[in-house]
């Protein structure tokens, strides 16, 4: 797992309840990268998710590379 720098940009601040929740979604897409909403159809890589009660991310999988990319992390709470 990576993240772009946006995305790293995005966790300062967040608040320790946002990025436990953060950390353990994260976690989950390990083992299941396919569990999340498709972003773009023609890019089914491309994916978002919800962690806690206000957190959406943001993520590409490189089935290849057998890795996933944090592009965007969003926290409204």
């Amino acid at each position: 797992m990576e993240f772009h720098v946006s995305a790293l940009v995005q966790l300062k601040g967040l608040p320790g309840e946002a990025f436990d929740a953060l950390v353990k979604r994260a976690a989950d897409l390990v083992d299941a990268p396919w569990d999340a909403q498709v972003l773009y159809p023609d890019e089914p890589e491309f994916r978002q998710t919800l962690f806690g009660d206000f957190g959406v991310l943001f993520f590409q999988v490189d089935e290849e590379a057998e890795l996933i990319r944090i592009f965007n992390v969003t926290w409204a709470g």
